[in-house]
C-alpha cells in the first residue's frame, strides 16, 4: 500500500515546490536561502508524511491479515497495538469478540437442541428440502439400526420405506402441513408418524417424529380379544341353560327322571357362569393390586402340602398318582393363602390333562436366592406353537382340553406369582407332559 501512495505523495509536494518557485520569480523577490530554507522544509514533511503513510499501511496490512485469518475460523485472533489507527484496531477487535460470542452462543444452542432430541425415546429425523435426512437422534439410529452417519446424508424413503409417511413427508416439506399416520414395521412394531414444516430451519425444511405405539396396538388387541373371549365364554352356558328350560317346557317336566337330569346339568352350567364372573373379578382385583395380600414369613413345604393333602382324594379318584417331594426349604415372604391357591390351580390343571395310570409330582428346592417350585405331568402336554400363550386370559390350547375350564387359572397363577416378586414358565412337548414351575424369593431374614 504504501508503495502505492509514496509517488503521489511525492508528486505533489514537488508541484508544491514549483508553485512555491514560480511566485517567488514572479514578485523578484527569490532569495536563495529562502529557497534552500523552504526546500529543506519542503523535503522535512515529505519525509514525515511518507513515515506516516508507512506506519498507518503496516497497521492497515496487519488487520487485513487478522481479517482473513478470522474469515477461516480463527476467532482467538486478535490485532496487537493500536499504532496510528487505533480506533480502527479497537474496533476490529470488539467485532471479533463479539462475532465469537455470537456463534459461540450458536453453537451452545444447537448442542443443547441435539443433546434434547438425542434424549428423546422418540426417534426423529430432520430432511431438507430434496427429502434427505440432515439430522437423526440416537433414537433414530437405534430404530433403523444404523450409524448416525449412514443415515445423514441418505433419501428418507430408503430409510423408511413406507408410501404414506413418504408423502407426509412431502406435504409438509412442500405444502407446509402438518401430518399424522400409523406405520407398521416388521415384528409387529407400530409408529405413530407425526411430520411438520420447520419454519426458519435453515437446511432443516420438514421433522419426522416416530413414536412407539405397539404397547397400544398390543393393549387394544388384548382388550378386543377379552370381549370376545369373555362373549363366547359366557354364551356356551347360557345357551345350554336356555336349551335345558326349552326342553323342560316342552314336556320334560312330566317325566320326573329326565327333569331331575336336566336340572342337574342346568345347575352345572350356573356353577360354571358363577365360576367364571368369580375368576374374573379375581383376576381384574389382581391385576389392579386391590387383592389384599398378606407379608408374612411363610414355609412353602406347609402351604405345598395343604395344596397336595386337598387334591390327593381327586387324584386317586383318577387313578392318577400324586407325590412331592422337598428339601429343607427357607422361608419366604407372601400371602399363604394366595400361594396354596397357587399351588391347588396348578395341580387341578395338571389333573385335567393327565389320564388315568399317568403321575404328577411337585418338588420344591431353594436355588439362586429363591425357592423353586415345579408341577410335572405325564399327561398330554402343550403343542410347542401353544407354549408362549399358555398364561393369557382364555387361552386354551386344546378346546377339548380346556372343557369345563374358563381358560382364567393359569392366567390368575402368572399374576398372583408377579404379585409375590416371583416369575412362573413353562416347559412340554406334546404327548410327553408339562412341568410348570414357578418361583419365590427367599425372605432376607431367612
Amino acid at each position: 500500500m504504501a508503495r502505492r501512495v509514496l509517488p503521489w505523495l511525492a508528486c505533489i509536494h514537488v508541484a508544491l515546490f514549483l508553485a512555491a518557485l514560480a511566485g517567488f520569480g514572479a514578485a523578484g523577490a527569490l532569495d536563495a536561502a529562502v529557497v534552500l530554507a523552504f526546500a529543506v522544509g519542503l523535503a522535512a514533511a515529505f519525509v514525515a508524511s511518507a513515515a506516516v503513510v508507512v506506519v498507518v499501511a503496516v497497521a492497515l496490512r496487519r488487520i487485513e491479515s487478522s481479517a482473513r485469518r478470522v474469515a477461516t475460523g480463527e476467532l482467538a485472533q486478535r490485532v496487537e497495538g493500536g499504532g496510528l489507527v487505533p480506533e480502527l484496531s479497537a474496533a476490529f477487535n470488539e467485532l471479533v469478540a463479539a462475532l465469537g460470542a455470537r456463534l459461540e452462543g450458536a453453537a451452545q444452542e444447537r448442542s443443547r437442541l441435539e443433546g434434547v432430541l438425542n434424549s428423546s425415546i422418540d426417534a426423529v429425523l430432520a430432511v431438507d428440502q430434496e427429502g434427505t435426512i440432515a439430522f437423526a437422534n440416537a433414537a433414530a439410529a437405534a430404530l433403523f439400526q444404523k450409524p448416525h452417519d449412514e443415515l445423514v446424508g441418505t433419501a428418507f424413503g430408503w430409510v423408511v420405506p413406507d408410501e404414506q409417511a413418504i408423502a407426509a413427508l412431502r406435504s409438509s416439506r412442500e405444502d407446509g402441513k402438518a401430518q399424522s399416520l400409523i406405520s407398521e414395521r416388521p415384528n409387529h412394531q407400530y409408529f405413530q408418524v407425526v411430520t411438520t414444516p420447520i419454519a426458519g430451519g435453515g437446511e432443516w425444511a420438514a421433522l419426522a417424529v416416530f413414536h412407539d405405539v405397539s404397547d397400544v396396538k398390543r393393549t387394544e388387541q388384548v382388550r378386543r380379544d377379552f370381549v370376545a373371549n369373555v362373549s363366547h365364554e359366557l354364551r356356551t352356558p347360557l345357551a345350554a341353560i336356555k336349551s335345558l328350560i326349552e326342553t323342560l317346557e316342552g314336556g320334560a317336566l312330566e317325566e320326573p327322571e329326565t327333569a331331575r337330569d336336566f336340572l342337574a346339568r342346568g345347575n352345572q352350567e350356573v356353577d360354571r357362569l358363577v365360576r367364571l364372573v368369580e375368576e374374573l373379578l379375581e383376576l381384574s382385583k389382581i391385576e389392579s393390586g386391590d387383592v389384599p395380600m398378606a407379608r408374612e414369613l411363610v414355609v412353602l413345604a406347609d402351604v405345598i402340602d395343604g395344596a397336595v393333602d386337598r387334591l390327593l382324594p381327586q387324584a386317586r379318584a383318577q387313578q392318577v398318582e400324586l407325590s412331592y417331594e422337598a428339601d429343607d426349604l427357607p422361608a419366604v415372604l407372601g400371602d399363604p393363602d394366595l400361594l396354596e391357591r397357587v399351588l391347588a390351580n396348578l395341580l387341578l390343571n395338571a389333573l385335567k390333562f393327565t389320564p388315568a395310570g399317568g403321575s404328577i409330582r411337585v418338588r420344591a428346592v431353594a436355588q439362586d436366592g429363591s425357592v423353586v417350585v415345579s408341577v410335572s405331568d405325564t399327561g398330554v402336554g402343550i403343542a410347542a406353537e401353544d407354549v408362549p400363550r399358555v398364561f393369557e386370559r382364555f387361552y386354551k390350547a386344546d378346546r377339548a382340553r380346556g372343557s369345563g375350564g374358563t381358560g382364567l387359572g393359569l392366567a390368575i397363577v402368572k399374576h398372583m406369582i408377579e404379585a409375590h416378586g416371583g416369575r412362573v414358565s413353562v416347559e412340554s412337548e406334546e404327548g410327553q407332559g408339562a412341568t410348570f414351575t414357578f418361583t419365590i424369593p427367599i425372605a432376607p431374614s431367612s
